[in-house]
């Protein structure tokens, strides 16, 4: 499946440029792209410093979230909801108001590089940042 016809398959509507990026860097890795179920989790587990080798993705939606979670950020880019309820929220911009306090099974990633096998930065309070 190529980029644009997973936007049109899964009525992705691309909001601005840095989530563009963001749906650019992490298609290839959904399984209905690669045929892997494992492509996804392998590569947030590599990027957060967390083995997701036993989980899949259970939800993955560059549409915005669409369960009872509440986004520590606004106008997530990518969520991503693993079988084992690791939560992890993609933005392709670096919010202003600083690091908020997330939940246990929550992670952030600010992806503000072109590409994932850039500069990774993590942070104590599970709030990762992305950049070449």
């Amino acid at each position: 499946m190529t980029y644009d016809e997973l936007l049109k398959d899964c009525n992705i509507i691309i909001k601005n440029s840095n989530h563009e990026r963001v749906v650019r860097l992490f298609y290839a890795y959904l399984s209905r792209v690669c045929g892997d179920a494992k492509a996804l989790p392998n590569m947030i587990g590599e990027i957060v410093g967390v083995d997701f080798s036993d989980t899949t993705a259970r939800t993955g939606c560059f549409n915005g979230v669409f369960d009872e979670t509440e986004p520590p950020y606004q106008d997530v880019d990518f969520y991503i909801r693993f079988e084992n309820d690791i939560r992890v929220f993609v933005y392709g911009s670096i919010r202003g108001d600083g690091e908020k306090e997330l939940k246990n099974n929550e992670y952030v990633i600010f992806a503000v590089g072109d590409r994932i096998s850039g500069h990774i930065i993590r942070s104590p309070s599970r709030h990762i940042y992305l950049a070449d």
